[in-house]
């Protein structure tokens, strides 16, 4: 007898096993709260939507040069989409551990990849400067976000009276402290990309980006942020997120391209997250 045969099992063995394994999936998959997941999940299409027609709006259709002449620099507008967007990937990070989400549904998040190719093809498009109808921008944006706003809809089907609710946290002092120091990041993000040493500081905020992703793992991390947030912080970066890339096509592609509207716009990106850490430190 080989040295392997007692370690074979037989076919009634290895139905158990799946029985098994099926039921330690059921029961992970129980404990995950489906409401929080379905309202990240709509949260991010939605900013992938926005991300993405934003970048065609001020990129897309036209030369470097050309969206350089609107303004101090086209790549500085980069920067300020760039940047709370990457923020967002990190703070979802958190919500994905708080809720128990151990997998990714690989379907949807592939159909969100295919329907990038749209976007990339009209990026293409722009360098060779090559025009198409502006509506194409919207249509290129909403081929990934619409498989990851279904993601959210699956979820939303799931959530029912049997998931587990997370009850919600109030943040703490260091996450009180980050939400403030968010907030005045992105409202200096949009008020220095005017200046005409604006490449010098768009410079210092990636480095400041680069600081917060290397404390992923640290409770001033932008996860530990994420996982803490409740409806009032989650709702003033949706605010902030949405006024910052709003700001970019305002000093992009319109004449007030002037350090005071990026003054009084960054203070009021910064606005809704110091507003919301300030409550939270109230309450």
């Amino acid at each position: 007898m080989s040295p392997t045969d007692g370690q074979r099992i037989d076919a009634a063995g290895a139905a158990h096993l799946l029985e098994a394994g099926a039921a330690a999936s059921a029961r992970a998959d129980a404990a995950v709260d489906h409401r929080v997941l379905a309202r990240t999940q709509f949260g991010i299409a939605a900013a992938m939507f926005i991300y993405l027609s934003v970048f065609l709006l001020l990129f897309g259709n036209q030369t470097q040069e050309a969206v350089s002449g609107a303004g101090p620099g086209g790549y500085a507008y980069g920067t300020m989409l760039l940047i709370p967007f990457l923020v967002l990937t990190q703070l979802v990070m958190g919500v994905r551990d708080r809720v128990g989400v151990v997998r990714a549904h690989r379907p949807y998040l592939v159909s969100a990849l295919i329907g990038l190719i749209p976007f990339l093809l009209l990026a293409g498009l722009s360098v060779l400067d090559v025009s198409y109808p502006w509506g194409l921008n919207l249509v290129a944006a909403a081929a990934p976000a619409v498989p990851l706003a279904g993601l959210g809809l699956k979820a939303a089907r799931r959530a029912g009276p049997r998931s587990r609710p997370v009850a919600p946290i109030e943040p703490g002092r260091p996450a009180r402290i980050m939400t403030a120091s968010l907030g005045l990041y992105l409202g200096l993000t949009g008020m220095l990309a005017t200046f005409s040493w604006s490449a010098l500081t768009g410079l210092a905020l990636v480095i400041g980006l680069v600081i917060l992703l290397a404390l992923i793992s640290s409770r001033w991390g932008l996860p530990s942020l994420g996982a803490v947030w409740g409806s009032r912080e989650w709702a003033a970066y949706g605010t902030s997120f949405t006024l910052l890339v709003t700001l970019a096509v305002v000093l992009a592609r319109t004449p007030w391209n002037t350090p005071l509207v990026g003054v009084v716009g960054g203070l009021i990106v910064a606005a809704p997250l110091v507003v919301a850490a300030v409550r939270g430190a109230r309450s």
